[in-house]
């Protein structure tokens, strides 16, 4: 149970902020649909856009900032597109979070979800594939057997942005296999 003190307009915006999380350290929604359409840095998307998601929907300016550097430094690994998913839920049908996939064959979805209001990460990473990674950083998702989005890693800090970046590495190898 969650107490929530304010005003009803500032419950309001709160409950609107907050709709639907589960798991505050998750990225991903729920129930992630591997195929769902994205555009991305290199395509119809770009940075200015996507400072303009992130900015608009992150709740801290520091917050922002994180969110930025870690979709930086996962352009930067090379070979990845970044993304908003598309929502009929919100004034410009987007999601509030941005998927980082591999920009070869897409055999997969996004080897990560940021949401870009919390800085809640997800990645396509099972138990079994950080089992040898000893990091504070990392929090695991209570989800059915079998699913392949296990692993968060929150963007609390810098070093937590760091450990998710080795985490994409880990998540790309995975899917370019």
């Amino acid at each position: 149970m969650r107490l929530i003190d304010g005003t009803p307009q500032e419950i309001a915006e709160f409950l609107r902020l907050t709709e639907g999380e589960e798991d505050a350290d998750a990225g991903a929604p729920s129930e992630v649909d591997p195929d769902a359409p994205s555009e991305s840095v290199g395509g119809a998307l770009d940075w200015a856009q996507i400072t303009e998601l992130v900015n608009g929907r992150a709740r801290s300016p520091e917050i922002a900032k994180r969110v930025h550097d870690f979709l930086h430094g996962a352009v930067a690994l090379g070979n990845v597109e970044i993304g908003p998913g598309e929502s009929e839920r919100t004034r410009d049908g987007r999601t509030d979070y941005v998927m980082v996939r591999d920009a070869g064959v897409r055999r997969y979805g996004a080897v990560a979800y940021v949401k870009a209001t919390n800085g809640g990460l997800t990645l396509r990473l099972t138990r079994e594939d950080v089992a040898d990674v000893i990091e504070p950083h990392i929090s695991f998702r209570n989800v059915r057997a079998g699913h392949q989005y296990v692993v968060n890693c929150p963007l609390r800090d810098d070093a937590a942005v760091q450990t998710a970046l080795r985490l994409v590495q880990l998540a790309l190898a995975k899917v370019r296999q």
